[in-house]
């Protein structure tokens, strides 16, 4: 992997050091501490990115005397090897490598002997283009071997270019690219989603996810219908008075274990229909915008997060339940007793 010491992250201004957690931008390659990522969310380099800025790195870290650095990607090798243990270019610096010498021999440029056997030379050609690899990732190969891949800001996720993927995300975009990118490799769609499981609407409608987000909001308060006719015969409501009310424990119950099944479904598959969802949103502006600054800005609206939908959602689920609350009976205590427990 590339080694960035001696560079900055341009966020604290700090120089990287070993070990330190890097991500990097995956449309012109800046890297950043994982955690300066996170608080910035986006690149501060991303007003540049559509005239096709690239960052260079102001301090390079040659190879010492017991290893080998690859002249592709950067990778750090142990003195002997003949090809790249992370992308699989023959190393030049070893005397012994006959596919370096006839490289020199043809003037060709390097030699891939990649020993996987869904190597692509013509992505990696596009890696190399891009400066560094922008996001590595694990997938099993024909011969049931697990392989290093790296996808750079050009390479594919379902057929929308990685760089066009993070422009519409938006926030948090290295994560969702993530994601994407393993359930591509792996054709699994559960992704654990602890935002989804935990805050379910709020998450849908944050990433602009409209359907679902109404109807796991409706959903659950279908299924909070029982509870709240237990608080109001618990409070003595006037109109519960004469009403068969034996149902309702059981009822309640039964909703809440339907409650918790419909929390695990979008903590699972939340990633994967906001996946879907924005593939559909996406793949209609690649039909009616060409590649440019226009696409991108279009992907940029279209995409992102909507702090105002959440606002929207809190203020209507303030008012239903302020409503909900005018049907109490007089006995507020009790129903206050019941949480209290």
């Amino acid at each position: 992997m590339t080694d960035y010491k001696g560079n900055r992250c341009p966020v604290c201004e700090q120089v990287f050091k070993e070990n330190d957690d890097i991500v990097v931008c995956p449309d012109c390659g800046t890297p950043y501490h994982r955690e300066c990522w996170k608080k910035v969310g986006v690149c501060v380099h991303q007003a540049d990115h559509a005239a096709g800025y690239e960052w260079k790195p102001d301090h390079v870290i040659s190879g010492g005397p017991e290893d080998l650095v690859c002249p592709n990607c950067g990778a750090h090798n142990p003195l002997g090897a003949k090809f790249c243990n992370h992308c699989g270019v023959s190393l030049p610096d070893h005397p012994d490598n006959v596919q370096y010498q006839a490289k020199q021999n043809t003037g060709n440029g390097p030699v891939y002997a990649n020993p996987n056997p869904n190597y692509n030379a013509e992505a990696s050609s596009r890696r190399t283009s891009a400066q560094q690899p922008h996001l590595e990732g694990y997938a099993a190969g024909q011969d049931g071997g697990i392989y290093r891949k790296e996808l750079g800001p050009e390479d594919p996720i379902d057929g929308i270019k990685a760089k066009d993927w993070s422009t519409y995300v938006g926030p948090s975009g290295m994560y969702y690219l993530m994601q994407f990118f393993r359930m591509q490799e792996t054709q699994r769609k559960a992704v654990v989603s602890f935002s989804a499981f935990f805050f379910g609407p709020v998450y849908f409608f944050f990433r602009k996810m409209w359907k679902q987000g109404t109807l796991f909001a409706v959903l659950e308060i279908l299924l909070s219908i029982p509870s709240m006719m237990y608080m109001l015969a618990v409070s003595g409501a006037e109109w519960m008075v004469g009403l068969p009310l034996s149902w309702i424990p059981a009822a309640a119950n039964v909703c809440y274990i339907l409650n918790l099944v419909q929390m695990i479904i979008r903590g699972l598959y939340g990633v994967y229909w906001y996946k879907q969802e924005s593939k559909r949103r996406i793949e209609k502006i690649y039909a009616r915008c060409p590649e440019g600054q226009e696409r991108s800005d279009t992907l940029a609206l279209s995409g992102g997060t909507s702090v105002i939908a959440v606002v929207i959602y809190f203020v209507v689920y303030i008012i239903l339940a302020f409503l909900a609350s005018q049907l109490l009976g007089p006995d507020i205590n009790a129903v206050l007793s019941m949480f209290s427990l």
